[in-house]
Protein backbone atom coordinates (compact mmCIF):
# COMPACT_ATOMS: atom_id res chain seq x y z
CA UNK A 1 0.00 0.00 0.00
CA UNK A 2 1.21 3.47 -0.86
CA UNK A 3 1.50 5.84 2.11
CA UNK A 4 -1.25 8.43 2.55
CA UNK A 5 -1.45 11.83 4.17
CA UNK A 6 -3.14 10.10 7.10
CA UNK A 7 -0.12 7.79 7.49
CA UNK A 8 2.20 10.81 7.57
CA UNK A 9 -0.01 12.56 10.13
CA UNK A 10 -0.13 9.51 12.40
CA UNK A 11 3.62 8.94 12.20
CA UNK A 12 4.37 12.59 12.95
CA UNK A 13 1.71 12.80 15.64
CA UNK A 14 -0.11 15.71 14.01
CA UNK A 15 -3.40 16.32 12.20
CA UNK A 16 -3.94 15.81 8.46
CA UNK A 17 -4.58 19.55 8.08
CA UNK A 18 -1.16 20.28 9.58
CA UNK A 19 0.45 17.92 7.07
CA UNK A 20 -1.47 19.69 4.30
CA UNK A 21 -0.20 23.05 5.48
CA UNK A 22 3.34 21.67 5.46
CA UNK A 23 3.00 20.34 1.91
CA UNK A 24 1.84 23.77 0.77
CA UNK A 25 4.83 25.39 2.54
CA UNK A 26 2.64 27.27 5.02
CA UNK A 27 5.18 26.86 7.77
CA UNK A 28 3.94 29.79 9.85
CA UNK A 29 1.08 27.56 10.99
CA UNK A 30 3.41 25.20 12.87
CA UNK A 31 6.45 25.13 15.11
CA UNK A 32 9.92 24.21 13.91
CA UNK A 33 9.69 20.97 15.90
CA UNK A 34 6.44 20.02 14.15
CA UNK A 35 7.92 20.82 10.76
CA UNK A 36 10.90 18.56 11.44
CA UNK A 37 8.62 15.72 12.60
CA UNK A 38 6.60 15.92 9.39
CA UNK A 39 9.75 16.07 7.24
CA UNK A 40 11.04 12.95 8.97
CA UNK A 41 7.72 11.12 8.61
CA UNK A 42 7.58 11.91 4.88
CA UNK A 43 11.16 10.68 4.43
CA UNK A 44 10.53 7.51 6.44
CA UNK A 45 7.35 6.63 4.57
CA UNK A 46 8.53 7.68 1.10
CA UNK A 47 5.34 9.73 0.71
CA UNK A 48 6.89 12.69 -1.12
CA UNK A 49 6.68 13.46 -4.02
CA UNK A 50 4.20 11.26 -5.87
CA UNK A 51 1.24 11.79 -3.55
CA UNK A 52 1.77 15.54 -3.50
CA UNK A 53 1.87 15.54 -7.28
CA UNK A 54 -1.69 14.21 -7.28
CA UNK A 55 -2.95 16.88 -4.95
CA UNK A 56 -1.28 19.64 -6.94
CA UNK A 57 -3.39 18.88 -10.02
CA UNK A 58 -6.63 20.10 -8.46
CA UNK A 59 -6.50 23.29 -10.54
CA UNK A 60 -4.61 24.82 -13.47
CA UNK A 61 -2.29 27.77 -13.09
CA UNK A 62 -1.37 28.16 -16.79
CA UNK A 63 2.27 28.01 -15.76
CA UNK A 64 4.73 25.32 -16.84
CA UNK A 65 8.37 24.80 -15.89
CA UNK A 66 11.31 24.11 -18.17
CA UNK A 67 14.23 22.52 -16.33
CA UNK A 68 17.35 22.25 -18.50
CA UNK A 69 20.85 20.99 -17.80
CA UNK A 70 22.48 24.38 -18.34
CA UNK A 71 21.88 27.74 -19.96
CA UNK A 72 25.39 28.17 -21.34
CA UNK A 73 24.91 26.28 -24.59
CA UNK A 74 23.41 27.61 -27.80
CA UNK A 75 21.21 24.52 -27.99
CA UNK A 76 19.64 25.19 -24.57
CA UNK A 77 19.05 28.87 -25.30
CA UNK A 78 17.42 28.16 -28.66
CA UNK A 79 15.30 25.43 -27.07
CA UNK A 80 14.14 27.84 -24.36
CA UNK A 81 13.11 30.36 -27.04
CA UNK A 82 11.18 27.74 -29.03
CA UNK A 83 9.37 26.29 -26.00
CA UNK A 84 8.53 29.71 -24.56
CA UNK A 85 7.10 30.92 -27.88
CA UNK A 86 4.90 27.83 -28.17
CA UNK A 87 3.50 28.26 -24.67
CA UNK A 88 2.99 32.01 -25.02
CA UNK A 89 0.81 31.29 -28.05
CA UNK A 90 -1.20 28.92 -25.84
CA UNK A 91 -1.43 31.61 -23.10
CA UNK A 92 0.91 29.86 -20.68
CA UNK A 93 3.81 31.34 -18.75
CA UNK A 94 7.14 29.49 -18.52
CA UNK A 95 9.46 29.27 -15.52
CA UNK A 96 13.04 28.45 -16.54
CA UNK A 97 15.70 26.83 -14.36
CA UNK A 98 18.97 24.93 -14.86
CA UNK A 99 20.43 22.04 -12.89
CA UNK A 100 24.08 21.81 -14.01
CA UNK A 101 23.28 18.07 -14.34
CA UNK A 102 23.15 17.82 -10.55
CA UNK A 103 20.47 15.18 -9.73
CA UNK A 104 19.82 16.60 -6.26
CA UNK A 105 19.38 20.13 -7.59
CA UNK A 106 17.18 18.75 -10.37
CA UNK A 107 14.85 16.98 -7.93
CA UNK A 108 14.76 19.95 -5.55
CA UNK A 109 13.79 22.31 -8.39
CA UNK A 110 11.02 20.04 -9.62
CA UNK A 111 9.65 19.63 -6.10
CA UNK A 112 9.58 23.39 -5.74
CA UNK A 113 7.69 23.74 -9.03
CA UNK A 114 5.20 21.08 -7.93
CA UNK A 115 4.64 23.06 -4.74
CA UNK A 116 3.93 26.13 -6.88
CA UNK A 117 1.31 24.06 -8.72
CA UNK A 118 2.71 24.32 -12.22
CA UNK A 119 0.56 22.52 -14.79
CA UNK A 120 3.43 20.53 -16.32
CA UNK A 121 7.18 20.22 -16.64
CA UNK A 122 9.64 19.78 -19.51
CA UNK A 123 12.97 18.54 -18.22
CA UNK A 124 16.43 17.25 -19.14
CA UNK A 125 16.33 14.18 -16.82
CA UNK A 126 19.21 12.38 -15.13
CA UNK A 127 19.11 8.64 -14.51
CA UNK A 128 19.63 9.11 -10.77
CA UNK A 129 16.09 10.49 -10.57
CA UNK A 130 14.46 7.64 -12.46
CA UNK A 131 12.35 6.48 -9.46
CA UNK A 132 11.31 10.06 -8.79
CA UNK A 133 10.03 10.44 -12.38
CA UNK A 134 8.32 7.08 -12.21
CA UNK A 135 6.34 8.31 -9.21
CA UNK A 136 5.33 11.44 -11.10
CA UNK A 137 4.32 9.30 -14.08
CA UNK A 138 2.19 7.07 -11.87
CA UNK A 139 0.47 10.15 -10.46
CA UNK A 140 -0.36 11.22 -14.06
CA UNK A 141 1.46 14.51 -13.68
CA UNK A 142 2.10 16.05 -17.17
CA UNK A 143 5.78 15.54 -17.91
CA UNK A 144 7.94 15.54 -21.06
CA UNK A 145 11.64 14.74 -21.39
CA UNK A 146 13.91 16.55 -23.85
CA UNK A 147 17.46 15.72 -24.93
CA UNK A 148 17.47 12.53 -22.81
CA UNK A 149 15.71 9.19 -22.47
CA UNK A 150 15.22 7.12 -19.31
CA UNK A 151 14.70 3.45 -20.13
CA UNK A 152 11.38 1.77 -19.36
CA UNK A 153 9.54 4.95 -18.38
CA UNK A 154 6.31 5.73 -20.22
CA UNK A 155 7.16 9.41 -20.52
CA UNK A 156 7.32 11.14 -23.94
CA UNK A 157 10.91 12.03 -24.89
CA UNK A 158 12.02 14.39 -27.66
CA UNK A 159 15.62 14.51 -28.79
CA UNK A 160 18.18 14.34 -31.58
CA UNK A 161 19.05 10.98 -33.12
CA UNK A 162 22.34 11.11 -31.24
CA UNK A 163 23.71 7.81 -32.48
CA UNK A 164 23.16 8.95 -36.05
CA UNK A 165 24.91 12.26 -35.25
CA UNK A 166 27.97 10.46 -33.86
CA UNK A 167 27.94 8.09 -36.82
CA UNK A 168 27.68 10.84 -39.46
CA UNK A 169 30.34 13.00 -37.83
CA UNK A 170 32.79 10.10 -37.82
CA UNK A 171 31.78 8.92 -41.27
CA UNK A 172 32.43 12.41 -42.66
CA UNK A 173 36.06 12.14 -41.54
CA UNK A 174 36.34 8.55 -42.74
CA UNK A 175 35.10 9.61 -46.19
CA UNK A 176 38.18 11.84 -46.44
CA UNK A 177 40.46 8.86 -45.66
CA UNK A 178 41.05 9.63 -41.99
CA UNK A 179 41.74 6.44 -40.06
CA UNK A 180 42.97 7.78 -36.73
CA UNK A 181 39.93 9.65 -35.41
CA UNK A 182 39.41 10.82 -31.84
CA UNK A 183 36.25 12.04 -30.12
CA UNK A 184 35.77 14.30 -27.11
CA UNK A 185 32.75 14.30 -24.80
CA UNK A 186 31.72 15.36 -21.34
CA UNK A 187 32.04 12.63 -18.64
CA UNK A 188 30.37 9.34 -19.51
CA UNK A 189 30.07 8.09 -15.95
CA UNK A 190 26.59 9.53 -15.45
CA UNK A 191 25.35 7.77 -18.62
CA UNK A 192 23.61 10.85 -20.05
CA UNK A 193 21.82 9.88 -23.26
CA UNK A 194 23.42 12.37 -25.63
CA UNK A 195 26.96 11.51 -24.55
CA UNK A 196 26.54 7.74 -24.56
CA UNK A 197 24.69 7.56 -27.87
CA UNK A 198 27.07 9.87 -29.74
CA UNK A 199 29.97 7.67 -28.65
CA UNK A 200 28.00 4.62 -29.80
CA UNK A 201 27.59 6.25 -33.22
CA UNK A 202 31.33 6.96 -33.36
CA UNK A 203 32.13 3.34 -32.53
CA UNK A 204 29.60 2.06 -35.06
CA UNK A 205 31.04 4.17 -37.90
CA UNK A 206 34.57 2.96 -37.21
CA UNK A 207 33.46 -0.68 -36.99
CA UNK A 208 31.45 -0.43 -40.20
CA UNK A 209 34.53 1.00 -41.95
CA UNK A 210 36.68 -1.86 -40.67
CA UNK A 211 38.70 0.47 -38.45
CA UNK A 212 39.95 -0.57 -35.05
CA UNK A 213 38.59 1.38 -32.08
CA UNK A 214 41.37 2.94 -30.02
CA UNK A 215 40.06 3.53 -26.53
CA UNK A 216 42.75 6.18 -25.98
CA UNK A 217 41.04 8.24 -28.71
CA UNK A 218 37.84 8.53 -26.65
CA UNK A 219 38.37 11.58 -24.46
CA UNK A 220 35.86 12.08 -21.64
CA UNK A 221 36.37 15.08 -19.36
CA UNK A 222 34.88 18.12 -17.65
CA UNK A 223 35.11 21.50 -19.34
CA UNK A 224 38.03 22.72 -17.22
CA UNK A 225 40.15 19.79 -18.44
CA UNK A 226 39.52 20.14 -22.16
CA UNK A 227 42.74 22.05 -22.97
CA UNK A 228 44.91 19.66 -20.97
CA UNK A 229 43.27 16.55 -22.43
CA UNK A 230 43.51 17.77 -26.03
CA UNK A 231 47.15 18.80 -25.54
CA UNK A 232 47.95 15.32 -24.22
CA UNK A 233 46.09 13.78 -27.14
CA UNK A 234 48.06 15.72 -29.76
CA UNK A 235 51.43 15.11 -28.09
CA UNK A 236 51.14 11.37 -28.61
CA UNK A 237 53.33 9.75 -31.23
CA UNK A 238 50.15 8.40 -32.83
CA UNK A 239 48.20 11.65 -32.57
CA UNK A 240 44.83 11.57 -34.37
CA UNK A 241 44.33 13.37 -37.66
CA UNK A 242 40.63 14.00 -37.06
CA UNK A 243 38.51 14.95 -34.04
CA UNK A 244 34.76 14.71 -33.45
CA UNK A 245 33.57 17.28 -30.89
CA UNK A 246 30.28 16.15 -29.39
CA UNK A 247 28.53 19.40 -28.40
CA UNK A 248 28.57 23.16 -28.84
CA UNK A 249 30.17 23.98 -25.48
CA UNK A 250 33.06 21.60 -26.15
CA UNK A 251 33.42 22.94 -29.70
CA UNK A 252 33.88 26.48 -28.42
CA UNK A 253 36.49 25.24 -25.92
CA UNK A 254 38.23 23.23 -28.65
CA UNK A 255 38.39 26.23 -30.99
CA UNK A 256 39.90 28.34 -28.21
CA UNK A 257 42.48 25.61 -27.58
CA UNK A 258 43.29 25.37 -31.32
CA UNK A 259 43.91 29.11 -31.45
CA UNK A 260 45.98 29.13 -28.27
CA UNK A 261 48.15 26.19 -29.38
CA UNK A 262 48.53 27.53 -32.95
CA UNK A 263 47.24 24.25 -34.39
CA UNK A 264 46.47 24.53 -38.06
CA UNK A 265 43.00 23.31 -39.00
CA UNK A 266 42.65 21.19 -41.11
CA UNK A 267 46.32 20.66 -41.99
CA UNK A 268 47.30 19.38 -38.54
CA UNK A 269 43.88 18.42 -37.24
CA UNK A 270 40.54 18.05 -38.99
CA UNK A 271 37.43 18.95 -36.98
CA UNK A 272 33.73 18.04 -37.03
CA UNK A 273 31.34 19.44 -34.41
CA UNK A 274 27.97 18.14 -33.30
CA UNK A 275 25.67 21.15 -32.68
CA UNK A 276 26.11 24.25 -34.77
CA UNK A 277 27.41 27.49 -33.26
CA UNK A 278 28.10 30.94 -34.67
CA UNK A 279 31.83 30.57 -34.06
CA UNK A 280 31.86 27.49 -36.31
CA UNK A 281 31.08 29.81 -39.21
CA UNK A 282 33.25 32.68 -37.99
CA UNK A 283 36.32 30.55 -37.30
CA UNK A 284 38.92 30.41 -40.06
CA UNK A 285 38.53 27.90 -41.62
CA UNK A 286 34.79 27.44 -41.07
CA UNK A 287 33.98 24.28 -39.12
CA UNK A 288 31.94 21.37 -40.46
CA UNK A 289 29.00 20.72 -38.13
CA UNK A 290 25.89 18.63 -37.59
CA UNK A 291 23.06 20.87 -36.39
CA UNK A 292 20.06 19.90 -34.31
CA UNK A 293 16.58 21.00 -35.51
CA UNK A 294 16.15 22.84 -32.21
CA UNK A 295 12.94 24.65 -33.09
CA UNK A 296 11.23 21.42 -34.15
CA UNK A 297 12.33 19.69 -30.94
CA UNK A 298 11.00 22.56 -28.82
CA UNK A 299 7.65 22.76 -30.60
CA UNK A 300 7.15 19.00 -30.36
CA UNK A 301 7.95 18.96 -26.64
CA UNK A 302 5.56 21.87 -26.03
CA UNK A 303 2.73 20.25 -27.99
CA UNK A 304 3.17 16.95 -26.15
CA UNK A 305 3.01 18.69 -22.78
CA UNK A 306 -0.04 20.75 -23.76
CA UNK A 307 -1.79 17.56 -24.85
CA UNK A 308 -0.95 15.91 -21.52
CA UNK A 309 -2.22 18.94 -19.57
CA UNK A 310 -5.49 18.82 -21.52
CA UNK A 311 -5.85 15.14 -20.70
CA UNK A 312 -5.53 14.03 -24.31
CA UNK A 313 -4.33 10.45 -24.74
CA UNK A 314 -0.80 10.52 -26.12
CA UNK A 315 1.21 7.40 -26.85
CA UNK A 316 4.34 7.71 -24.72
CA UNK A 317 7.22 7.25 -27.12
CA UNK A 318 10.61 8.56 -28.10
CA UNK A 319 10.69 11.16 -30.87
CA UNK A 320 14.09 11.45 -32.54
CA UNK A 321 15.16 14.04 -35.11
CA UNK A 322 17.90 13.75 -37.72
CA UNK A 323 20.91 16.10 -37.56
CA UNK A 324 21.68 18.35 -40.52
CA UNK A 325 25.23 18.05 -41.82
CA UNK A 326 26.86 21.22 -43.15
CA UNK A 327 30.21 20.64 -44.87
CA UNK A 328 32.62 23.52 -44.48
CA UNK A 329 36.43 23.74 -44.66
CA UNK A 330 37.68 22.05 -41.51
CA UNK A 331 38.44 18.61 -42.97
CA UNK A 332 41.56 17.72 -44.92
CA UNK A 333 41.49 14.95 -47.50
CA UNK A 334 44.36 12.56 -46.75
Amino acid sequence: MKPTMKDVAERAGVSKSTVSQFLNKRYSYMSEATRKKIEQAIADLGYYPNQIAKSLKQKQTHIIAFVCANLSSRFSLELVASIEKSFQEAHYSVIIASTDDDPQKEQALIKSFLARQVDGIIVFPTKENRDFYQQLQQSHFPLVFVDRVLADLEIPSVLLDNQLAGFKATQTLLSQRHQNIAIITFPLGDRITTRVERIEGYRSALSEAGQSIREANIVSCVLDRVEWQLTQLMQRSDAPTGLVVTNDVLLEATLMWVKKQHIRVPDELSLVGIDDIASARLFEPEITTLAQPVSEIGVKAANLLLAAIDGQPTAARVYRYEPKLTIRNSIKTL
